[in-house]
């Protein structure tokens, strides 16, 4: 029987005082999991990724393995980026090239390495010139208090993951257990109407600008999704779009919406992009910031209150294929979500499910204005008379 889900292995190379591994992230699933056991990889808990030893035979063997699940894809280390280089010092420098090292070596996603050392670096360059393995869990306390507090619950939970990573990478004695993370906070997502959404497409103008639009609120797809989609992934004569090495590092296929080809009719009429759907002015990908000021502004132009984001309009595709009816798990599907339980937090806010239960107190005064209609209309000779006094 073949395998449903097609997950991507990232691979990294890993060093330590035991030798070198091929070090394996992926998303849990126990077949997977057993089919690496077999071949002799293991699950480190430190670290949180698999480890096989580093050969060629098992290099040839783990291919073989993975085939049936999935594929992999081996990590491109990239150069620290211009921005972390011009804004720290040498030794900043230093320590910040030995963390990413250690992220590429452990397998992590380049969003994750970049998130992480996007929260390491300012922790850094405020503590210098103390070295990472002189950090006090004092100095690290002064610094979340003054300088994360205002950031979101989920920004500080990921700065604590990030900042384990750092202390273990540099031989801090701080115990990880004492860097206690916030309390995730359960929010519920924020969505906005059909209509409201058909607003913002129509009242744009500039046809890139609607079809980033469109593609966001017809298919559901996260931001970064949107700027690595290519040419190549969408296939016109099966009306399926393949969304590549997504969040958790998994292939989906969407169907094509026909509101989303007359646009693209459109859109190659004026632009001729080469790799990617949505090209920069130089070509290559587009920008993140920019998609969301194109958001934003389209979400100001038709007069919603709230700054509307490109999440948003995830979060209202899901809400609104609820409301129509689609089953849960097909939207589970449709999002990339792993877990049904991600998915369920759409129902809190679809109209169609618990917020279309009608409150006691409307119903008791329906029932008791029912009955004096009642008697009304049999006082007045089966004349309706209805009296809201």
């Amino acid at each position: 029987m073949s395998n449903p889900k097609h997950f991507i292995i990232t691979v990294g190379d890993y060093h330590d005082s035991r030798g070198r591994f091929f070090s394996l992230r992926t998303p849990f699933h126990r077949p997977l999991n057993r089919a690496l056991h077999r071949i002799g990889a293991n699950w480190d808990k430190e670290i949180k990724c698999w480890l096989l030893q580093y050969n060629k035979p098992n290099w040839l063997l783990l291919q073989r393995t993975v085939a049936p699940f999935g594929s992999l894809e081996v990590l491109t280390r990239k150069p620290l980026s211009t921005t972390l280089s011009k804004r720290h010092n040498e030794t900043t420098q230093f320590y910040l090239k030995s963390y990413q090292e250690m992220l590429y070596a452990r397998g992590y996603a380049q969003n994750t390495i970049n998130n992480y050392l996007s929260l390491m670096a300012p922790l850094m360059a405020s503590l210098h010139p103390t070295p990472p393995s002189a950090y006090t869990l004092a100095q690290i306390n002064t610094y979340r208090a003054t300088k994360l507090f205002h950031h979101a619950n989920s920004t500080q939970r990921q700065f604590v993951g990030a900042l384990k990573l750092l202390l273990i990478l540099n031989g801090n004695p701080i115990n990880p257990t004492t860097l206690v993370r916030p309390r995730a906070t359960e929010s519920l997502p924020k969505v906005i109407t059909v209509e409201q959404a058909l607003g913002m497409i129509a009242t744009t103008q500039n046809i890139k600008h609607r079809l980033i639009l469109t593609v966001l609120y017809s298919c559901g797809m996260r931001r970064s999704e949107v700027i690595n989609l290519k040419l190549s992934d969408i296939n016109h004569s099966r009306g399926i779009i393949t969304v590549e090495q997504s969040k958790w590092g998994k292939d989906r296929l969407l169907p094509l919406p026909q509101t989303l080809v007359s646009i693209l009719k459109e859109y190659f009429r004026f632009y001729q992009p080469k790799t990617y759907l949505i090209e920069g002015p130089n070509g290559g990908q587009y920008s993140a910031t920019s998609i969301a000021n194109i958001v934003a502004r389209a979400g100001k132009r038709v007069g919603i209150p709230q700054r509307v984001t490109p999440h948003m309009l995830r979060h209202s595709y899901a809400t609104h294929q609820l409301e129509r009816g689609v089953d849960v798990r097909h939207i589970q599907e449709l999002l990339g979500h792993s877990k049904t339980d991600t998915t369920m937090i759409y129902t809190h806010v679809a109209k169609s499910t618990s917020l279309s239960i009608e409150s006691p107190l409307d119903a008791a005064v329906k029932a008791q204005l029912g009955n004096k209609n009642l008697l009304e209309k049999g006082k007045n000779g089966g004349e309706d008379v209805i009296d809201l006094g």
